[in-house]
């Protein structure tokens, strides 16, 4: 990530600002082409990121009801749709203008769940013996367990892949006498949403390992039983409703505008019919949602995106470009550990590929769609 920042100016001199992700990959690769190796990669992460957040969205909804009362009697697709149909209203909206403010809303709510899910957590009582801690006692077979640390090592870079708007949030930075550089200012909010998000991962993670073990949910909010504090865990999980609800829209803005931009250009007209342009919003929505109740393997979800689109655009591609900009001397520090980089992140996108696809065939096996 500190490498996304100082690719901003050509040299770090100022002589060119590439804005977007795109921009830059046309100016290596050249003109064209570089939108064309970027942009599957691109949608498939701000399509996979919307299915994945229809999956969290729909089990928080569910998590939320169970909390708040024992006689729901809904199978859990049925907040799936919900949650859908939620987005269905939110995508006829023409355009998030103020992202800074669903910025500020989802960073609110992450740290007040993660907040909860931690305290919470902290407050199990469990005697000696009743939690495993290891994962060696585990019912699962070698395979299992080998594919599920492929898969566990690409949903990490997922939670941290937030090099695909890096340059685009480094574009709202002034260049002017009194700032000759965006890249100071950009490293700094870097480097404190990392930390902070950093530890809010591994609180939550610790805390929730300690509380349920091997036995932990996904989503540790979903490994509370129904009790006295049921209200604060129903709280947090309305608070991930709202963070992945206007976080779904984020991520699916570019999408719609990217159809929209392609039927333009097809028609050869400057504006897409209005009824045209919502139609396609509420297919894209449906379609998303439909293969969120399809595939609704959370984890899974997490590490197949993981590897194939988040890895490559996020930990694979910014030190190639780095060093197809850059240049630095052959076999030099710069030059081997942004190859180190480059060959590592892309094992690890084979290995979690396979084993996040694994993962979903094992599970599909046990799981029936539309059931209760």
């Amino acid at each position: 990530m500190h490498e996304v920042p100082d690719l901003d100016s050509k040299a770090g001199k100022g002589i060119r600002r590439l804005d977007r992700y795109d921009q830059l990959a046309d100016h290596i690769f050249g003109r064209g082409r570089g939108k064309k190796i970027l942009l599957p990669f691109q949608l498939g992460v701000l399509v996979g990121i919307g299915i994945t957040y229809v999956v969290v969205g729909g089990d928080s909804l569910y998590a939320f009801s169970h909390q708040v009362t024992t006689n729901v009697g809904v199978p859990k697709y049925v907040f799936y749709i919900l949650f859908g149909g939620l987005q269905l209203l939110l995508s006829l909206l023409p355009s998030f203008n103020e992202l800074s403010m669903v910025s500020l809303v989802g960073a609110l709510m992450s740290m007040s769940y993660c907040t909860i899910a931690v305290a919470m957590s902290g407050t199990i009582r469990h005697t000696p013996g009743s939690v495993n801690y290891d994962p060696a006692q585990t019912d699962k077979a070698p395979l299992d367990r080998c594919m599920g640390i492929f898969n566990a090592l690409t949903s990490i870079l997922f939670a941290y892949g937030g090099h695909n708007v890096a340059l685009e949030i480094q574009a709202t930075l002034p260049i002017d006498q009194q700032h000759p550089s965006s890249v100071p200012a950009m490293m700094k909010g870097v480097n404190v949403t990392f930390i902070a998000t950093g530890l809010a991962y591994f609180a939550v993670s610790i805390v929730g390992f300690w509380a349920f073990g091997t036995a932990v949910a996904d989503n540790v909010l979903l490994s509370f039983a129904r009790g006295p504090h049921s209200w604060v865990v129903a709280m947090a999980d309305m608070m991930v409703v709202v963070h992945v609800a206007s976080a779904f829209q984020v991520y699916m803005q570019p999408v719609y505008q990217l159809v929209e931009n392609a039927i333009k250009a097809r028609a050869g007209v400057e504006r897409v019919n209005p009824i045209v342009a919502t139609s396609l919003r509420l297919f894209l929505v449906v379609l998303v949602t439909v293969v969120g109740i399809i595939i609704p393997f959370f984890s899974n979800l997490m590490g197949l995106i993981g590897a194939i689109c988040i890895t490559p655009t996020t930990f694979l591609l910014p030190p190639l470009l780095w060093l197809l900009y850059k240049r630095p001397a052959k076999w030099g520090y710069e030059w081997s550990v942004n190859w180190f980089l480059v060959i590592i992140t892309g094992i690890l996108g084979v290995l979690g590929t396979i084993g996040s696809i694994y993962g979903i065939i094992s599970a599909w096996h046990t799981y029936k769609v539309l059931a209760a």
